[in-house]
Formats: C-alpha cells, sequence, structure tokens
C-alpha cells in the first residue's frame, strides 16, 4: 500500500481508500487518476495498489489454473485487506469489482463508490475473444452472481466507464439509474496533444496499440494493410506479442510503455488510428488517439462506441472484415482533408468526455458524496 500526505485543509476533508488493480489499462486509468486527484485538498487519499502477486510463491501456485486463480485471489485479497486495516477510511473507491467482491464482508464498514469497465455477465459473453472459462456448474454461477449482485447494489454509486456497460449494471444487477454515473478514463490533454498539422515527406502512417494483437482485431488490421495499394502507407503495430505476420511496411514495437514519450511520439507522428477489437470493454488507446486528433477506423464492440462516432471522428461498424477495413483504411490514406476534419472532431470528442482532470475530479465529487460530504472545493477562493 502506498499513501501521500496531505496537510487537511477542512473539516470537510474525507478519508478515502482507493483500491486499484495493477494489470493492464487499469494501470493506465489508476497512473491518470491518481495524477488529479493527489492534488484535491477535499480528499485525503491512500492507495492501495492490488496486482495479486503473492509476497512468496507456493509450490502449487506453479501449477497451472490452480496457482493463476486460487493463490492468485488470495494475495488480491490480503493486499486489500491489509490496505483497509491500515487506512481506516470514511469511504473507499474499487477501480473494479474483483478486489471489493474479495473483500466483501469489510464493504459493510464504510460507504464506498464502485468503478468498472465491463460486468461479470458481460465479460462471459465475450469469453471466447478474453480465453476466459465460464462456469459450468450452474449453482457455482448463481453464488458468483449472488455476490455481485450484493456488491453492485450495495454500493453508493456505480462509476461506469462506458454507457455500455452502464446498461449492463443497470439491467442485469438492478442498481437503480440514478446511482449510475458514466464516468470515462481520462487523457493528460496537455500531453495527449493534437499535431498542428501532417508531417509531409513521408507516407501516411497507420498506428496499432494493442497489448493481445488477435482480440483487439491486429491480425484483421494486417491482412487489411495488405489489401491497400503497395507503397501506400505505412502499419505500426505497438503490441506485447511477438509474432507478427510479416510484410513490406510494417512496423512492429514490443517495448512502448503506457504514457511513456517514446509512444506519445509515434501517436504524434501517425495519421490513423485502427483498432478492429473482436472484444472490448473500453478501449484506452482509442481514447489517446481521439485526443491526439487522430482518425479512428474501429469496431463498435464495448466501450468503443462512446469514443467512435461514425462518419465524425472516423469509421466503426459492428463487423469489421479485412475488406472493409481496407476499404475505409483507404479513404483515409487518400484524403488528407477528410482526416483532418475527422481528426478535429476527435480531439474535441476527447475534450468533452476523455479530460483527465474534469473526469478525476468527477471521481472525487463522487467519492465525497457517497461520504455524505460537500463535493465543492471549499478552499477555492469565492467568486
Amino acid at each position: 500500500m502506498k499513501s501521500t500526505e496531505r496537510v487537511q485543509t477542512s473539516q470537510h476533508v474525507a478519508k478515502a481508500s482507493f483500491v486499484m488493480e495493477q494489470h493492464l489499462g487499469h494501470y493506465s486509468y489508476y497512473r491518470n487518476l491518481r495524477q488529479y486527484i493527489d492534488t484535491d485538498d477535499r480528499i485525503d487519499a491512500g492507495w492501495i495498489e492490488v496486482d495479486y502477486q503473492p509476497e512468496k510463491t507456493p509450490a502449487l501456485a506453479k501449477i497451472p489454473v490452480i496457482g493463476s486463480s486460487l493463490f492468485g485471489s488470495a494475495a488480491g485479497r490480503a493486499q486489500t485487506l491489509e490496505g483497509l486495516s491500515s487506512d481506516h477510511p470514511d469511504v473507499a473507491f474499487f477501480n473494479t469489482q474483483v478486489p471489493a467482491v474479495l473483500s466483501a464482508e469489510r464493504l459493510r464498514k464504510f460507504p464506498y463508490v464502485l468503478a468498472t469497465d465491463i460486468t461479470p455477465r458481460q465479460y462471459d459473453r465475450m469469453a471466447e475473444q478474453y480465453e476466459h472459462t465460464v462456469d459450468r456448474s450452474r449453482a457455482v454461477a448463481a453464488a458468483k452472481h449472488s455476490i455481485n449482485l450484493r456488491v453492485f447494489r450495495g454500493a453508493k454509486r456505480v462509476v461506469c466507464w462506458s454507457s455500455w456497460c452502464a446498461e449492463s449494471v443497470i439491467e442485469e444487477y438492478g442498481v437503480a439509474e440514478d446511482r449510475v454515473a458514466v464516468v470515462a478514463p481520462g487523457v493528460d490533454l496537455s500531453r495527449w496533444q493534437q499535431r498542428e498539422a501532417s508531417v509531409h515527406n513521408r507516407v501516411p502512417r497507420i498506428l496499432f496499440v494493442g497489448g493481445d494483437l488477435e482480440r483487439k482485431g491486429g491480425l484483421m488490421l494486417v491482412d487489411a494493410f495488405k489489401r491497400l495499394d503497395p507503397g501506400s502507407a505505412e502499419l505500426h503495430l505497438v503490441t506485447r506479442d511477438r509474432f507478427v505476420p510479416d510484410a513490406n511496411g510494417i512496423v512492429v514495437h514490443n517495448d512502448m510503455m503506457p504514457n511513456s514519450p517514446e509512444l506519445l511520439s509515434l501517436f504524434q507522428t501517425s495519421d490513423v488510428f485502427a483498432l478492429p477489437s473482436q472484444a472490448e470493454a473500453f478501449g484506452i488507446a482509442a481514447a489517446e488517439a481521439s485526443a491526439s486528433g487522430l482518425p479512428i477506423v474501429a469496431s463498435n464492440s464495448g466501450g468503443l462506441r462512446d469514443i467512435v462516432v461514425d462518419q465524425v471522428t472516423g469509421f466503426a461498424a459492428a463487423e469489421q472484415t479485412p475488406e472493409n477495413m481496407a476499404h475505409r483504411l483507404a479513404a483515409l490514406i487518400e484524403d488528407p482533408e477528410l482526416r483532418r476534419r475527422m481528426g478535429g472532431a476527435a480531439r474535441q470528442r476527447a475534450e468533452q468526455f476523455f479530460d483527465a482532470a474534469v473526469n478525476g475530479r468527477r471521481v472525487v465529487d463522487l467519492v465525497l458524496e457517497a461520504a455524505g460530504l460537500p463535493t465543492i472545493d471549499l478552499s477555492a477562493p469565492a467568486s
């Protein structure tokens, strides 16, 4: 657990524990959110980092399935409970429902806000793409659903990353609509800037960012890229996958870190962003592309439908195929004015919905509201 010391400027400062998973997109969410919450004087934030890694690896943890589930869950539960016990919070915030479920018995001791990019029911429907095993036993599935229902319904507020997720929380978990808020992960708009003009004297660059190349649609994108006129564009793939189909014009980046200067530079020197995901809970990279002023070609899977507005900020389709994707990429590659117009609209959408400072403040407002405290900034000068 890591905490931030703060001088309390008002009796209305809430002591809050932020329980944050550390994997994949949730790590970026944690870092971006913390950057703003740590500067908000209305709240005294303690940060509980949950990585599900046991301090000492038991021998059984090396056995497939047993190690990945049993000991990981036990470690996550221990990390969460230890942090909450040390903090003694007035209110807690969980960035997914998993650590909340693992510490369910503690949730009666304080109000809490639950954030999520995807519900368990939605995750089960995307099981094949996420290589997730759905419970075969109806009894086990029913028991897990019952626990999830209690955790979702017990939250003072449920913060969904997208309207797609909010629909499931309301319809499948019975949370009242007035207790559900859609607050997307924010992007630091001062760092993720729209470039002033295209880079000349080179062919247009198509950018893809996705750790799981297949689920994120990277293989389909490669197929689509091969259908373009030879030499008409470059394709840059940022992925952790090492085995990528080889073709002229394809550049693979295996060593990019989230929010790194290298990644920022790659967004700045690209012309089109592509993310034809087969299954996508949200798609933070697409929000970063919007902030960078890039037109986007994507599926409208999950939360992507909140990011990409078809024919306005790019092209979105319920089902992407290599053929129609190649057609849309070619339209953008061949028309700089179309890229400029859609890229400008994408930046405007990022400023409206994905500003990390605005969204971080909104999260603090919801946490304070859950604690029964004023949401106004009492340290700000009166207008």
